[in-house]
């Protein structure tokens, strides 16, 4: 595998797991909803899979930002290749994909490592 595959797997795995906690820790949150309330919230205080409210919601805060932070630097490495695909969509590079000998799809770089 290539050392640009590997950097990939690396952050899609660190985008996914994030994804996970933010939407368990979200879907926990709705149902158990953290702070005091004014004395009207039952699970003030009561620990949801040895975790408090608070702590999830720190863990839902952080782990969000970990999953934006990584979606950002996913869109930067492959900006190239987003742009490539509007143009292509928007028919910008079609004269020069057939000027160079290409189809229409083979003028974007394709991320797929064959190894």
């Amino acid at each position: 595998m290539s050392r640009k595959a590997r950097i990939n797997f690396a952050l899609d795995s660190v985008i996914a797991v994030a994804f996970l906690l933010s939407g368990l820790s979200g879907i926990i949150l709705y149902l158990f909803p953290a702070g005091y309330q004014g004395g009207r919230n039952p699970y003030y205080g009561r620990q949801i899979l040895f975790l408090d409210g608070h702590v999830w919601s720190d863990l839902h805060t952080w782990v969000s930002f970990v999953m934006i932070a990584g979606v950002l630097v996913h869109l930067l490495l492959h900006w190239n290749w987003i742009v490539c695909m509007i143009k292509n969509t928007l028919g910008i590079g079609k004269k020069r994909a057939t000027r160079a000998g290409l189809n229409e799809g083979d003028a974007c770089p394709v991320l797929v490592d064959a190894e």
